[in-house]
């Protein structure tokens, strides 16, 4: 969950049982089933290769910790950080207030680095729409273009059809 040119927003939403973590780039969802604790936390068999990798969650103390493993290999590569089918990415979510989390992750994969790296950056609560990805120029622009519309209908305007307008 890094930072990309735009569509940086990421949407929360956690029931007893799983946390969906659902990215505004793409539109992807990840769904995370938290164990009771790590021992109980359970993955899918290897052969089973998510879009996202299969990732697992539990509880330490006030941190929710997630690890991902079994990367689906047509996404390996083409995330910010390079992670094969074989690498494990381990994610902690800690609540720093109501409204920052402190998000690390470590990634630990032997055959494309040397040693386990680490980040971390805060995630900051905003009060943004997550839009759906697509070029959503008019969701910007479409009052304006709406009031242009209008305005020109109240003085008279009239627009021709063109062949690509349905209807």
């Amino acid at each position: 969950m890094l930072n990309v040119l735009y569509n940086n927003h990421y949407q929360f939403v956690q029931t007893p049982d799983h946390l969906m973590v659902m990215v505004e780039m793409n539109h992807d969802a990840r769904i995370v089933p938290i164990a009771r604790d790590k021992a109980s936390a359970r993955h899918k068999p290897a052969v089973v290769k998510q879009w996202l990798g299969d990732s697992v969650g539990w509880w330490e103390g006030d941190t929710l910790v997630v690890e991902t493993r079994n990367f689906h290999p047509t996404q390996v590569g083409k995330t910010p950080v390079l992670v094969t089918e074989g690498g494990t990415v381990t994610e902690r979510f800690t609540r720093w207030s109501k409204d920052q989390i402190l998000y690390e992750f470590a990634v630990d994969d032997p055959s494309v680095y040397t040693q386990p790296w680490k980040g971390e950056m805060s995630l900051n609560l905003d009060d943004e729409r997550v839009y759906e990805y697509a070029c959503h120029e008019g969701n910007y622009a479409l009052p304006g273009i709406l009031a242009g519309a209008r305005s020109g209908e109240a003085v008279g305007q009239k627009r021709e059809a063109t062949e690509g307008d349905e209807g």
